[in-house]
C-alpha cells in the first residue's frame, strides 16, 4: 500500500528537524498525530524508519536513505505547484530602464504586493532609449517627450538633472567653482548633459578634464556614493539616497529639458485591467508622494 502524501510529509519533517515535536510545530499537528502517522508509513513500507529513544529521535540507516529523496521529493511538488500557481496568477508585465528599476521602483514593489499579493508584477529591463511598447507588455515606464500615437501617457516625475555627492565630498565643495577640483562623473550615452549644466552654471566645460564614464547611471551613482566624484542625476534615482544622507544636492540649479519626463505609457484597452489599473493607481500615488518630498 502507498503511503498518504500527508504520512511522507510528516516523515520528512521528522528526518528533516530530528524530533517528533518540531514536525508537529511545523506541519500544526500534534506530536501524537505525527507520531501515528510516522507509524502508519513504517507499516506501509515494511521498514523502522527511527530509533524512538527516551530523548532523542535517531533515523535508521533505512530513515537515512529515505531523507534526500523525500526532500527532493517535496521541494519538486513545491516547485510544481508555484509554477502553475504563477502561470495562473492575475498580473502584468511592465518593461523600465534598469536604473530607473534599481533605483526607484523595485525598492517599492513591496509596497505593492502587500496591497496586492495577488497580482504578480512581471519587469522587463528596458535597455534601448527608443520608447516603444510590444505587443507583450502591458505598459512601460520611460523617459519621453511626448506620448506615442495611439498610446496614453500620464506624467511621473520630472527629467531634471542635478549634481549629488557623498558627504564627505560635499563638505569641500562650497562654490560652484570648487567643482573644478573633482572628478566628474559622467554616462557614456549621455555625454552632453555635464557640459550642458556647467555652461548654464555659467563655468566653462573645457576647464574639467578629471572625468570618470560608465555605462548606466546606476554605476555613476554608485561611483558616487563610494566619493569617487560628482554625479549628474535625477530625482528618482537618488531619493532614498538623499533621505537617508547617503548623498547631498550640490546647489539648487537644475538642468530641465522642457516637456520631457518620466511617462506611464500604456494602451486604452489595457486601462480596464483589474491588475493594471491596480497598479497605475498605486504608481501614479508613489510619483506624487516622491514629487511632495523633492519639493
Amino acid at each position: 500500500m502507498t503511503p498518504s502524501l500527508k504520512g511522507l510529509k510528516a516523515v520528512e519533517a521528522a528526518l528533516r528537524l530530528g524530533s517528533f515535536v518540531a514536525a508537529a510545530e511545523e506541519l500544526n499537528v500534534t506530536q501524537t498525530a505525527i507520531s501515528r502517522l510516522v507509524k502508519l508509513v513504517e507499516g506501509q513500507i515494511g521498514q523502522v524508519l527511527f530509533e524512538r529513544h527516551a530523548n532523542s529521535l535517531v533515523p535508521t540507516p533505512a530513515g537515512r536513505s529515505l531523507a534526500p529523496l523525500l526532500d527532493d521529493a517535496f521541494r519538486r511538488l513545491e516547485a510544481a505547484v508555484d509554477s502553475v500557481r504563477r502561470t495562473t496568477l492575475p498580473g502584468l508585465s511592465v518593461a523600465v530602464g534598469p536604473t530607473f528599476a534599481m533605483r526607484w521602483l523595485i525598492p517599492r514593489l513591496q509596497h505593492f504586493q502587500r496591497q496586492h499579493p495577488g497580482i504578480e508584477v512581471r519587469l522587463v529591463t528596458a535597455i534601448d532609449d527608443t520608447v516603444t511598447l510590444r505587443p507583450d507588455w502591458d505598459a512601460t515606464i520611460r523617459l519621453s517627450s511626448a506620448p506615442l500615437p495611439g498610446l496614453l501617457a500620464e506624467p511621473l516625475f520630472s527629467a531634471a538633472l542635478f549634481p549629488v555627492a557623498a558627504p564627505g565630498l560635499a563638505q569641500t565643495i562650497r562654490k560652484l567653482s570648487d567643482l573644478q577640483h573633482q572628478t566628474l562623473l559622467e554616462v557614456a550615452h549621455s555625454p552632453n548633459e555635464w557640459p550642458r549644466w556647467l555652461g548654464m552654471s555659467g563655468l566653462d566645460p573645457a576647464r574639467f578634464r578629471r572625468r570618470l564614464s560608465f555605462d548606466y547611471s546606476t554605476f555613476a551613482i554608485q561611483a558616487a556614493l563610494d566619493g569617487l566624484g560628482v554625479a549628474l542625476v535625477r530625482a528618482p534615482y537618488v531619493e532614498d539616497d538623499l533621505a537617508a544622507g547617503r548623498l547631498v544636492r550640490l546647489f539648487d540649479l537644475a538642468l530641465s529639458d522642457p516637456g520631457r519626463a518620466w511617462h506611464l505609457i500604456y494602451r486604452a484597452e489595457v486601462a480596464r485591467d483589474a491588475p493594471f489599473a491596480a497598479f497605475r493607481d498605486w504608481l501614479l500615488g508613489e510619483a506624487r508622494s516622491s514629487a511632495a518630498r523633492d519639493r
